[in-house]
């Protein structure tokens, strides 16, 4: 395998991680119907991370590659089981917020490496595109920062 084909099977991996957690955070914004500015702000990422997906395919397919189908499959399958893993419990929110926060610096990790492959491979437009993933998934993973104390003193106060 070549540079530039283990960097599309990189892109492959980042497109189905896009996939499934669009699913979670679908989910996890009707989770979070009781507090309007989480809601708005997971939905804004929802959408963020639709565009997110359309643009690592763009990359792949500008690099050559093609989209994964079974790596896509499996990913809407995961984000699926996923998003409804913590429903019925009490502390919906603190749950989904670590959750998310941890797939958030995934993500971040992942976009970082990718970048610096690109970048070893000569693929500075795609480097770029990927940036601006990058700054995305920071700003989300700042605010659910911010959130998460709220969320653990909310369940507690509802378990007092």
């Amino acid at each position: 395998m070549t540079a530039r084909e283990k960097v599309i099977d990189w892109l492959n991996d980042a497109h189905a991680m896009e996939l499934a957690l669009e699913e979670v955070l679908v989910r996890h914004a009707k989770d979070a119907e009781g507090d309007p500015e989480v809601q708005t702000r997971i939905e804004q990422h929802a959408e963020e991370t639709r565009r997110q997906a359309q643009t690592v395919r763009g990359c792949i397919e500008s690099l050559g590659g093609e989209v994964s189908g079974s790596k896509d499959t499996v990913a809407k399958m995961f984000g699926t089981m996923q998003g409804m893993a913590n429903r019925p419990m009490h502390d919906t929110m603190v749950k989904n917020a670590l959750a998310d926060y941890a797939a958030e610096h995934f993500e971040i990790a992942c976009y970082r490496a990718l970048i610096d492959a690109c970048d070893q491979i000569g693929a500075e437009d795609v480097a770029i595109r990927l940036t601006d993933i990058l700054r995305e998934e920071e700003a989300m993973a700042r605010f659910l920062e911010q959130k998460l104390p709220g969320a653990v003193r909310s369940a507690l106060a509802d378990a007092m």
